[in-house]
C-alpha cells in the first residue's frame, strides 16, 4: 500500500491502526477498495458504520454516463466501442459500406442490438454474408461485429460460437455451423460440435474462452478474486485443487454454510496452502464421501469459469421512506439504554 492511498485513507477516519488491518488482508491499491463493500471495511477495520461509508463512497467507480457517444467522427468497422455508447453515424456508415450493407438500415440494426431488442426483431444475418462477420468477430472487443454476432445468436435462440482446444474461435466452423443453422437444421446437442474428425465446444457470444479463472470453491458461479479471496474472506491461493473440491461438495452437502460466520471463521483457519482434502473430515464427513465417489467416477468439478466481457448492470437501491413534513419523526432507543439519539431520556 502507498503513501498516497494511507494519506487518503487517514483523511477519511481510518486510524493507523485499522489501516494496518488492511494491509494484512493484502488491500494495496485503490483498486482493491474500490471492490470492498461498507460491511467489508466494518469487518476487516472495526470501524464505525459512518467512516466504512465514507471510505466506499470515496472510492466509489466513476459511472459512465449512458447517452455517450463516440467522440470520433469516423471509426474503423472492428474499433471498441466504449459500454454504454452509440457509435456515430459514420461509423455505422463506415461499417455498412465494408461489409457491402445498405447504411440506411444500421440506425434500425443499433436499435436491435444494443437496445436489448425492444420493439425491433429485425433478421439482419440475410442481409450480410455471415462469413465476413465471423471474420470480424473477437470475442475480447466490443465493436460493430460482435453486436451483429449477438443480434444473429438471439434470433437463433443457442451459442454460436466454436472454439478450438486452445479457446480460440475457429472461425470457419463457426460461419459453416451458423449457415446450417440458417437453413433450418437443429443445433447440436450438448454445445458440442462434431465435424467428422474431431470434438468442439460451442459457446456463447462475448465469451472469451482464453478468459478463464479459478472459480470460488464456496460459489462455483464466481471467479476468484485477483488475490484469491474468496465467499467469507477465505485465500486460496497456494490451495490444492484436491482441497477446493473437497470444500466445494461441502458446501454442495450443507455442511458449510457461507452464510454462518463460525463456519467462514473456520475455513480461514484450516483451509491453506499446506492442507490436504482430509482437512473436510472432521467438519464435512459427508462432502468427503462424495469427494472419493466423484474421484472414483471421474467426475469431479474442475472449479475453473469464464467470465463474459461487458458492462456492469446499474445497481439500483430502494428508497427509504420518508415521512411527510408534517409528521413528527419517531423516537428511537437506539443504544436500549433509555435514551434516544441527543442523550436525552425516553
Amino acid at each position: 500500500m502507498n503513501e498516497e492511498l494511507i494519506a487518503k485513507l487517514g483523511t477519511l477516519g481510518l486510524t493507523a491502526e485499522q489501516i494496518e488491518k488492511l494491509k494484512v488482508e493484502e488491500v494495496k491499491t485503490n483498486e482493491d477498495m474500490a471492490m470492498l463493500k461498507e460491511a467489508d471495511i466494518m469487518t476487516m477495520t472495526g470501524c464505525k458504520t459512518l467512516t466504512a461509508r465514507k471510505v466506499v463512497a470515496a472510492f466509489a467507480p466513476v459511472p459512465v454516463p449512458v447517452a455517450a457517444v463516440v467522440a470520433a467522427d469516423v471509426l474503423p468497422p472492428d474499433a471498441e466501442i466504449p459500454p454504454g455508447a452509440t457509435p456515430s453515424k459514420a461509423t455505422m456508415d463506415n461499417f455498412a459500406a465494408t461489409v457491402g450493407m445498405d447504411p440506411s438500415i444500421m440506425p434500425m440494426i443499433m436499435m436491435s442490438t444494443m437496445a436489448g431488442g425492444a420493439g425491433m426483431e429485425m433478421d439482419l444475418s440475410g442481409l450480410i454474408p455471415v462469413p465476413q462477420i465471423v471474420a470480424g468477430y473477437n470475442p475480447k472487443v466490443r465493436n460493430l461485429y460482435l453486436m451483429v454476432m449477438t443480434q444473429m445468436e438471439k434470433r437463433l435462440g443457442t451459442p454460436i460460437v466454436i472454439i478450438n482446444s486452445d479457446g480460440g474461435v475457429n472461425k470457419e466452423l463457426t460461419a459453416q455451423y451458423i449457415a446450417a443453422l440458417e437453413e433450418g437444421h437443429d443445433a447440436m446437442p450438448d454445445g458440442v460440435y462434431d465435424d467428422g474428425t474431431n470434438l468442439f465446444e460451442i459457446i456463447k457470444v462475448g465469451v472469451d474462452a482464453k478468459s478463464v479463472y479459478d472459480a470460488d470453491p464456496f460459489c462455483s458461479m464466481k471467479a476468484l478474486q485477483q488475490n484469491g479471496q474468496g465467499v467469507g474472506r477465505v485465500h486460496w491461493n497456494g490451495v490444492s485443487l484436491e482441497v477446493r473440491q473437497a470444500a466445494y461438495y461441502a458446501v454442495q452437502s450443507g455442511e458449510i454454510d457461507t452464510g454462518n460466520e463460525s463456519h467462514m471463521s473456520w475455513a480461514r483457519d484450516h483451509i491453506n496452502k499446506d492442507a490436504n482434502y482430509l482437512v473436510c473430515a472432521g467438519q464435512a464427513p459427508r462432502a468427503l464421501a462424495q469427494f472419493r465417489e466423484a474421484a472414483r467416477t471421474g467426475s469431479l468439478p474442475t472449479l475453473r469459469v469464464m467470465l463474459s466481457r461487458g458492462p456492469r448492470k446499474t445497481e439500483v437501491m430502494a428508497r427509504r421512506q420518508r415521512l411527510g413534513d408534517n409528521r413528527p419523526r419517531p423516537t428511537r432507543d437506539r443504544a436500549g439504554l433509555g435514551v434516544d439519539a441527543n442523550g436525552d431520556e425516553l
